[in-house]
């Protein structure tokens, strides 16, 4: 079979590997400063961390819309067999929902909920790449990679939480004694939602050695 794999952004594979595996990316749209940026097109994770550093408000990201996925979608569904997309989880954006409903014009297109994000969604990306190539079912390929978000748990040690701050994701006080502390957090995606995990105490690079 012919399997065409597509993903959103937030897989955050590197160019290498999205050209390689000829995987087309759908990008969220970056709001900065009231203006909409396309998510490694026109602004890159260096340019969001610049600009909080200098001062300014944490940027918020915003789902691909049904269009969007419509349009890439139509694009490759008389080239292929099937078409596959890996969404962001859906429990972090309505990517999953909008693609859904787009792919419900279409015979042979498939969304697949990675319940993930970052490497967790771009892990499965990748093993959708793999196992296309010798795909004769991809009923059951795409049985097999739902069955696969639900083993695949992503992870990130947290250096300091003055961006979780400015999110309200934490108080100024108890960043504030973390930072003091040395206290770097483990931020774990289990079953398509974030929560905390282990908590390091010590240099960042001590820290991660421990982690890994």
């Amino acid at each position: 079979m012919k399997i065409k794999i597509t993903s959103d952004s937030t897989c955050d594979l590197s160019a290498e590997l999205i050209g390689e595996n000829n995987i087309t990316i759908l990008p969220l749209k970056v709001m900065k400063q009231g203006k909409a940026y396309t998510d490694g097109v026109d602004i890159s994770p260096a340019d969001i961390f610049s600009h909080v550093n200098s001062g300014g408000e944490l940027c918020t990201t915003a789902a691909c819309n049904i269009e969007e996925y419509r349009s890439v979608f139509a694009s490759f569904s008389g080239q292929y067999d099937a078409v596959i997309h890996i969404n962001l989880g859906s429990g972090f954006s309505s990517c999953y929902q909008n693609a859904c409903i787009a792919a419900e014009e279409f015979d042979n297109v498939y969304v697949i909920d990675s319940q993930n994000l970052s490497t967790g969604q771009g892990h499965i990306v990748m093993e959708a790449c793999s196992r296309a190539k010798t795909c004769t079912d991809v009923q059951v390929l795409c049985s097999d990679l739902r069955a696969l978000t639900q083993r695949v748990e992503a992870s990130f040690v947290i250096n300091r939480l003055d961006y979780m701050v400015k999110g309200g994701r934490c108080s100024m006080v108890a960043a504030l004694g973390a930072n003091l502390l040395k206290i770097k957090p483990c931020i774990e995606v289990k079953n398509g939602k974030m929560q905390m995990g282990k908590k390091y105490r010590g240099s960042f690079a001590g820290c991660l050695s421990q982690y890994v």
